[in-house]
């Protein structure tokens, strides 16, 4: 299997946990890519498997970079590059991952932007098999981080966070076992 995370971070939490589901990956003896998104930033993802893609929450949505990637991932793809449409394209599975600081409402705060880069994967025909919400630190706002909803946050995500990830990954791996 030909796995890629696909990821923006600025801060460093999504990093984390694009680093956590690499290790998982790599342990297992699976095909991984790991790339960070930037707005001009081309990729075949139908070379793919598997792809986990990554990023934080900024105001309920992923940040410009991670938008502006789908849009002109999108319009390539609908310029003739592959056929695009809602019909599942057999063997293609997608994650998304989302970190969020969640200082009002928790982790409502990242579902917008999950299922917005979920919406991407349907929209190219992959399986969505998971969404995955992470806790992360506001860079440079460290009362953002301590007096939240969630708490204090200010060293999340921390192992814990990490070790649901890894593990996470590891049930994803074993169920697409499953499948074959």
């Amino acid at each position: 299997m030909k796995s890629l995370i696909l990821y923006w971070s600025s801060g460093g939490n999504t990093q984390k946990v694009a680093d956590s589901i690499k290790s998982v990956l790599t342990e297992k003896g699976v095909r991984v890519d790991m790339v960070k998104i930037t707005e001009d930033l081309v990729i075949e993802l139908y070379d793919y498997e598997l792809v986990f893609f990554g990023a934080p929450s900024y105001q309920w949505i992923p940040p410009v970079p991670v938008q502006k990637f789908i849009k002109n991932t999108m319009n390539r793809y609908r310029g003739g590059v592959r056929p695009i449409g809602a019909p599942k394209k057999s063997g293609k599975f997608g994650v998304v991952f989302c970190t969020f600081g969640g200082i009002h409402t928790g982790v409502k705060e990242g579902y917008v932007a999950g299922k917005y880069m979920a919406q991407f994967f349907e929209h190219i025909g992959f399986f969505v098999l998971d969404e995955w919400y992470t806790p992360g630190k506001f860079q440079g706002w460290e009362e953002g981080s301590r007096l939240g909803k969630l708490g204090d946050i200010s060293n999340r995500p921390d192992e814990n966070d990490l070790t649901v990830i890894r593990n996470s990954t590891k049930e994803l791996l074993q169920g697409l076992e499953f499948l074959k």
